[in-house]
């Protein structure tokens, strides 16, 4: 077996038994934000506090999403460079 199958094989494997990856979840941040915008939107001292609150805590909840899918990326790659 050449050195390039083994390889393969061996990143085969780890991706068989690797636990699944959520799928995008912008849209469901994306939908969360628009109910904050319409929470915000009442014009009361309350709702806007609230909707400013979710707001932030869904853009960084969106931006750490990122960050993981930016890790999990470059360690794949490392794998494959290493196996």
């Amino acid at each position: 077996m050449s050195r390039s199958n083994a390889k393969q094989e061996k990143i085969n494997k780890a991706k068989k038994s690797a636990p699944k990856v959520p799928g995008d979840t912008c849209p469901s941040i994306d939908y969360c934000q628009a109910i904050a915008k319409q929470i915000a939107d009442r014009g009361d001292e309350w709702g806007v506090k609230q909707g400013a609150i979710i707001e932030n805590v869904l853009e960084y909840i969106r931006s750490s999403n990122q960050e993981l899918r930016d890790s999990s990326f470059y360690w794949y790659q490392e794998y494959k460079r290493v196996v």
